[in-house]
């Protein structure tokens, strides 16, 4: 099996560890420090050996939020690759090496971090890629199931699947170890947030089933997944994001978009995009306008465009939904917009933040003091 290897460069020594170890299988590992030779056009030579990789594994750290260069050529790459790749197949594994919180395009694959136990991790992962490779079939027929209960801080993910000859589904959920009427609210929330995605999938994907109620004749299948991610909490303030992964067998692309959680304290419970800003659409308009100008900004030099959101935004209705998906930290809020919600597909994903001191004179009053404890 050919496995691409990248990372970056100030995490050389781990990219060693992280090498020694697949190669210690018989696998044929693209390393660059390996597998360029002297004198060659090393980036001709790396896409090349991306390209033709079955799997492939990105060491991820702060270097591939704060800088451009070759280690995120590398990802965006990864993510032009994989939607060629059969629904189902895991191609790509990210290792966290800090921990930072993964970009959206991410967390789609589910990571792990590089600490004890990341040899067995990684080991499991490859060794599932070498079974899809070779054709081998995971077991059907078993009922949706908990597969695994793992411990964080303060808090439990909770992995869940089912696999069958016409699908696959997996997912997972946070559950905080707090007890109380409102944390009863937070982890309800948050187990149906995923489930309700999990069961909505499994139907869906049955309606696509002949009259026997047989699965696709060719043995393609359909794929559905989310990952769950703490944004921020401090104290009984939680801000939560999910990513939702589905494809459908034989549909042009996948489709992929990020819903979120935001809990604000005993007070408050629950509280939307709305409920923050007092209703105000003109305020809301500031705020989308705000993060227009950041989107536009991020496309200069590429596209000639002076509205992002043109056409999206004619209705209150279409406003609120733009905003709708956000989560917020001490040092503001930040904006999921999704393609294939309102957002030309063309575009990807973006996440806009946006500083508290712009938003906290729009909110309203009873927020207003949430936001100076936090800041």
């Amino acid at each position: 099996m050919k496995i691409f290897l990248g990372y970056p460069s100030e995490h050389e020594s781990t990219a060693w560890e992280v090498y020694s170890f697949l190669k210690s299988a018989g696998d044929d590992v693209w390393f660059d420090k390996v597998s360029l030779i002297a004198g060659t056009d090393w980036d001709k030579e790396r896409e090349q050996g991306q390209r033709e990789a079955d799997l492939v594994v990105h060491l991820c750290s702060e270097a591939i939020l704060n800088r451009a260069g070759v280690v995120n050529r590398e990802i965006n790459q990864t993510l032009r690759l994989v939607e060629d790749q059969p629904l189902g197949s895991l191609y790509v594994i990210p290792i966290r090496l800090e921990p930072i919180k993964m970009p959206i395009e991410l967390t789609r694959f589910q990571y792990f971090d590089f600490e004890d136990g990341w040899q067995e991790r990684l080991s499991e992962s490859v060794e599932k890629r070498r079974a899809q490779l070779s054709g081998e079939v995971p077991e059907t027929g078993k009922l949706p199931q908990i597969i695994e209960e793992k411990a964080l801080p303060g808090l439990q993910k909770v992995e869940f699947e089912d696999i069958t000859d016409a699908y696959e589904c997996r997912g997972e959920y946070l559950r905080y170890n707090e007890e109380g009427l409102y944390w009863s609210l937070v982890n309800g929330a948050l187990a149906a947030e995923s489930l309700k995605g999990f069961y909505d999938a499994r139907h869906d994907f049955r309606t696509h089933f002949d009259d026997d109620g047989n699965p696709d004749e060719d043995g393609l299948k359909h794929e559905w997944s989310v990952s769950a991610e703490e944004i921020f909490r401090a104290g009984d303030l939680v801000s939560a994001r999910f990513y939702h992964y589905i494809g459908f067998a034989r549909a042009a692309h996948p489709n992929h978009y990020i819903t979120t959680l935001n809990f604000f304290g005993v007070n408050f419970g629950t509280a939307s995009i709305q409920q923050l800003l007092g209703h105000s659409v003109e305020d809301a308009h500031k705020v989308l306008t705000y993060c227009e100008k950041v989107i536009i900004a991020e496309f200069e030099g590429e596209l000639e465009m002076d509205a992002f959101f043109e056409g999206y935004k004619e209705t209150e209705e279409e406003v609120w939904k733009l905003l709708g998906q956000f989560n917020f930290d001490r040092q503001g809020m930040t904006f999921n917009f999704s393609p294939y919600d309102v957002l030309p597909y063309v575009f990807g994903s973006h996440a806009i933040h946006v500083p508290w001191r712009f938003i906290e004179p729009m909110l309203s009053e009873g927020y207003k003091a949430i936001v100076e404890d936090l800041t």
